[in-house]
């Protein structure tokens, strides 16, 4: 009786764990039924060593959530954010330090989409000191 209920009590340990990692098991690059990008979007440099190169989350198509492009080593390079129609973005050196900051949009005309910073933008040295603060407007530095 007591190794039956040994076996049991292994039995029911076993079975959530290997159920959990299949039911979280995150679904990447996906589409939904109108053919739009939806949830977790991953990209490598290299898919033999799944070295990241981006990192995007969708809904309808269009980014959501924070979203990072990486180096080809795999630090961190950029993490954008969408509020609204603007993009807080944030750029790093290889060393994970920020160089700089600020927000930037994107406009769709008829002929082109384009991206440029409009905002406030704020740039520092490699010891993380503040050392200039721009503002622009529609991709020109107005400062």
């Amino acid at each position: 009786m007591n190794r039956l209920l040994k076996l049991l009590a292994v039995f029911l340990l076993l079975i959530p764990m290997i159920t959990s990692a299949q039911l979280f098991k995150k679904k990447v690059n996906r589409v939904n039924e109108n053919g739009n990008r939806k949830g977790l979007w991953i990209s490598y440099w290299n898919e033999k060593d799944k070295t990241l190169q981006t990192k995007y989350y969708y809904k309808d198509g269009h980014e959501t959530r924070v979203c990072k492009n990486y180096y080809g080593d795999g630090e961190i390079r950029l993490k954008f954010r969408y509020y609204g129609e603007r993009i807080r973005v944030k750029y790093f050196d290889e060393e994970r330090k920020i160089t700089h900051k600020g927000w930037a949009k994107w406009e769709l005309t008829e002929k082109d989409l384009n991206y440029y910073w409009d905002g406030k933008w704020k740039f520092y040295d490699e010891n993380q000191k503040l050392i200039k603060v721009e503002i622009w407007e529609k991709g020109v530095v107005l400062n």
